[in-house]
């Protein structure tokens, strides 16, 4: 039975879950601290009567699909190419829900210095990873072959631009910045990119300090996806500095010269990816969340006034 910390675990389908996940592990009784997580996973520090210390990840949508398998493959790839990860220990079912164990690593008291030079090193050491084996949830609708689905996905979102476009029907963008947009797509298709594994969440937030001597932990493997590297990473930095203003002109600088993308041609390279990434996902909330639309519609239409801008 697990003792749960500061929760009431009287009926808690949490709790519940996370009491028949203990036993599968052995070990006698356990504790379980809930730890700081996102909107995806509930995520539990367990340690047990036998002295195993470990992490408990599931969906807190028990609909959701099992994304762990594909998650476990990225963390193991990535500690092949030498970026430090906690290792994962067991996943798979438990009353149909999904769930990761992975060890529980102690942080450091020091925090992680420069973290965002280690983000960027990170990203350029995924780009050598040989993703031909991976799971088919790491890959996009547009298939296997990454150079074949990375033009396949550039050209969708190109021949959509045109006066009939949803998007521009509905205010993701004016009629005047069709011309920027295309010009920026067209420059992709004609950019040659080697392609590998991405982490999706390059942020100081997933690093674990192992202190001043040791490379950090790179955590929290959920959004790994496969794409041009290290771009398909910085570009979601390069939107956090340059879009959303989450994070510093100097913390984007400080990535992308470790990941090797710190050039002024480099620069408008992910400034266009930035552009196809807000056309595209706009246009999967059209089909795939329609409750979620108008809220990407407005994210689209700042993001695209304030890339055009800067061009």
């Amino acid at each position: 039975m697990v003792q749960h910390e500061g929760v009431d675990d009287d009926g808690d389908p949490d709790a519940i879950l996370l009491d028949r996940i203990a036993s599968r592990l052995g070990g006698g009784a356990a504790t379980a601290t809930e730890l700081p997580g996102g909107f995806v996973n509930v995520t539990h520090r367990l340690r047990t009567a036998d002295g195993r210390d470990v992490v408990v990840r599931f969906p807190r949508d028990r609909l959701r699909a099992n994304e762990y398998p594909a998650e476990v493959w990225a963390i193991r790839a990535a500690r092949a190419v030498g970026v430090p990860i906690a290792p994962p220990l067991e996943e798979g079912l438990e009353d149909g829900v999904p769930f990761l164990v992975s060890d529980y690593l102690h942080p450091a008291e020091q925090g992680v210095e420069r973290p965002w030079s280690w983000l960027g090193g990170y990203a350029r050491a995924l780009g050598d990873i040989d993703v031909r084996g991976a799971p088919a949830s790491l890959f996009s609708r547009f298939g296997r072959d990454l150079e074949a689905a990375w033009s396949s996905h550039v050209r969708y979102n190109r021949d959509a631009l045109t006066p009939d476009d949803l998007l521009l029907r509905d205010g993701a963008y004016s009629a005047h910045a069709l011309p920027f947009l295309r010009r920026q797509l067209d420059d992709l298709s004609a950019r040659r990119f080697r392609f590998g594994l991405a982490h999706g969440d390059l942020a100081p937030r997933n690093l674990l300090s192992r202190g001043a001597d040791q490379p950090p932990v790179l955590l929290d493997w959920g959004a790994a996806t496969t794409g041009p590297t290290p771009w398909t990473d910085a570009q979601r930095v390069f939107e956090w500095a340059f879009c959303e203003r989450t994070i510093s002109r100097s913390a984007y600088e400080e990535f992308a010269a470790a990941a090797g993308v710190n050039g002024p041609t480099d620069e408008r390279t992910l400034l266009s990816m930035v552009v196809l990434h807000l056309l595209d996902v706009t246009r999967w909330a059209h089909d795939r969340r329609p409750d979620l639309y108008d809220d990407y519609v407005a994210r689209c239409r700042s993001g695209l006034d304030i890339l055009e801008a800067l061009v």
